[in-house]
């Protein structure tokens, strides 16, 4: 998958070590330090390319928008820091001008277009609400 190996030499180029370690509930997590910063894919929950191109590319989200969580962030501040995340995650996995164009070609359904961008479906609502209070659609 072209996108997720980007996703990895991206990480590379920032020197963002990419591990896969057992975190519990938690798909994954981005860790940082002054020097530092790794990203942990939970083995249990990244089983298909899908789920590690999505867990993958919401914790490079976090690191490209300077998004990452400091210890002590009120509810507001992450719910802010996760929408900038997330908008970018669409961004990179369902760019608008593709998702335009896929639904010129016919795919108009959500399973449709999760199948045709290799994302889940909440993936492809999310693109929809985000490109919706962007005014892109």
């Amino acid at each position: 998958m072209e996108k997720l190996q980007k996703l990895y030499d991206m990480a590379e180029s920032h020197q963002v070590g990419v591990y896969f370690y057992d975190l519990g509930d938690t798909a994954a997590a981005t860790v940082s330090g002054e020097n530092f910063c790794a990203i942990a894919l939970n083995p249990r929950d990244n089983r298909c390319e899908r789920e590690e191109l999505e867990h993958l590319s919401h914790e490079m989200g976090h690191i490209e928008t300077g998004t990452l969580h400091r210890p002590g962030a009120d509810e507001l501040e992450i719910l802010r820091s996760e929408y900038r995340c997330a908008a970018w995650v669409v961004k990179y996995l369902v760019p608008i001008d593709e998702l335009l164009e896929a639904a010129e070609h016919g795919y108009t359904e959500i399973w449709e277009l999760a199948e045709y961008f290799g994302v889940s479906e909440e993936c492809i609502l999310d693109a929809v609400k985000i490109y919706r209070n962007k005014g892109l659609l």
